[in-house]
């Protein structure tokens, strides 16, 4: 096994660390909600709040630290990767979850919308997870496509 097969391995062993300990953190943040109702917060100061500690947590930081300690974060495939990953991704969120609050609205114009915003937040993180897929692929072969 050559070094950087070991800095690959030592790397997937670091994400799966991050993984576990960021799992904990959501799972003890369960009890916030009730917490925030608990408090009077109104509905929609909740949903973001609650929202952008899920995408902070569970989208923007594992992007951050993946591009701080992936050992192939210098080559071409990988950027790319990351750049999709760092539109793709926070996008999708953001469109799931304007999706979801268009259809709880209630009426067709508005249901038509919710529709529009879930088939576009699916189709952000099918593409990032594909591209992801592909540059893992590309990245393993040693021969990435032009």
């Amino acid at each position: 096994m050559g070094p950087m097969e070991e800095r690959c391995q030592n790397y997937e062993r670091q994400r799966r660390r991050l993984n576990a300990r960021l799992g904990l953190t959501v799972f003890a943040l369960l009890p916030l909600p009730a917490i925030l109702i608990a408090v009077g917060l109104s509905p929609l100061r909740m949903l973001l709040a609650v929202a952008s500690l899920g995408m902070g947590i569970g989208i923007l930081y594992p992007m951050w630290w993946r591009s701080k300690h992936n050992p192939l974060r210098a080559s071409a495939v990988e950027v790319r990767t990351r750049r999709i990953a760092w539109v793709c991704r926070p996008g999708g969120f953001v469109c799931g979850a304007a999706a979801a609050l268009s259809w709880s609205v209630g009426g067709r114009a508005a249901e038509l919308g919710g529709v529009a915003l879930g088939v576009t937040a699916a189709l952000l993180l099918v593409f990032s997870h594909f591209s992801d897929k592909q540059a893992e692929h590309e990245l393993r072969s040693g021969s990435p496509r032009a």
